[in-house]
């Protein structure tokens, strides 16, 4: 009978064990599904910042980016740190996708020293009150017998917008479009250099013209109290509402901002339920128009 040699297993290395039980689960390890791109906690709006000022979104993932001015660098928390130029004006900045190419978003950037006060118009609740726009074209003749000659756009009857007025009445109301500055209602003095500026600054609405603001020909030394009258009266809602006046106020109250207004200049007056609106600031015409 022949007797059968026994064998004698070994036991594995524990070291090769391991080894071997990573690679199996490495290689059944599925890849990580490429999610959409989502800023955390951007509404969409265009963001504003100051001059040099530092803009920081979070994004859900890894990205990659190209920005018209400024720069921007990526931090562990995939936050995206975005300094703005020195410039005031209007940049792009697109991010995109690091896994994904194809899958990006598009954040507008409104550079402006004024970046607090027109947050603060991107939710309403204002009433901007500009004066007309550039206008030396003819002169007022207020002593004219023809019958309402103030509304004419007629130079020989009343001063009318200069070319620079109508450029900078159209590049207001881009301003408003690309800071995203909602309004409601506009109103503006029967003179056709007031109610043309507001019509070239395309709120997408019909303008009312009013005769508490109109210059002259009405009640004339209670045409300051008229106006900030109805400025206070405008309702309290997510729309800002816009005045397009005249200075040259002959009874005037202490302080009077709406006085010291140049063509294009707006007075920024903040609604306030149950009391007169409250003068915050003044925007200047060049503080607009670089931002159209």
């Amino acid at each position: 009978m022949t007797q059968m040699k026994s064998t004698k297993i070994r036991p594995l290395n524990p070291l090769f064990l391991s080894f071997g039980l990573l690679i199996g689960f490495i290689s059944c390890k599925e890849e990580d599904p490429i999610l959409p791109l989502t800023a955390i906690g951007f509404d969409g709006k265009t963001v504003i910042v100051s001059p040099s000022g530092k803009l920081r979104v979070k994004f859900n993932q890894r990205v990659t980016w190209k920005i018209s001015a400024g720069t921007a660098t990526q931090n562990a928390q995939d936050s995206l740190i975005y300094s703005a130029p020195t410039t005031a004006g209007v940049y792009q900045m697109t991010v995109k996708n690091e896994r994904d190419q194809n899958d990006s978003l598009v954040i507008k950037v409104v550079v402006s020293s004024r970046a607090d006060v027109l947050r603060s118009l991107q939710k309403g609740g204002y009433v901007i009150i500009f004066r007309h726009a550039a206008a030396d074209v003819g002169a007022d003749l207020l002593s004219a017998g023809t019958g309402e000659w103030w509304k004419s756009c007629d130079s020989k009857l009343a001063r009318q917008l200069n070319e620079q007025g109508k450029t900078d009445a159209a590049d207001i109301g881009k301003a408003f479009k690309n800071v995203q500055i909602p309004v409601g209602r506009v109103f503006a003095s029967e003179y056709c250099r007031c109610y043309t500026s507001a019509d070239l600054m395309s709120f997408g609405m019909t303008t009312t013209q009013s005769k508490d603001l109109t210059y002259y020909v009405y009640d004339e030394p209670n045409r300051y109290a008229n106006t900030t009258k109805l400025a206070s009266a405008q309702p309290i809602d997510a729309q800002n509402s816009i005045l397009v006046i005249h200075a040259g106020f002959t009874v005037t109250p202490t302080p009077a901002p709406l006085n010291s207004l140049a063509w294009g200049d707006a007075a920024v007056f903040k609604l306030v339920p149950g009391q007169p609106a409250t003068y915050v600031t003044t925007i200047l015409v060049k503080e607009w128009t670089e931002l159209k």
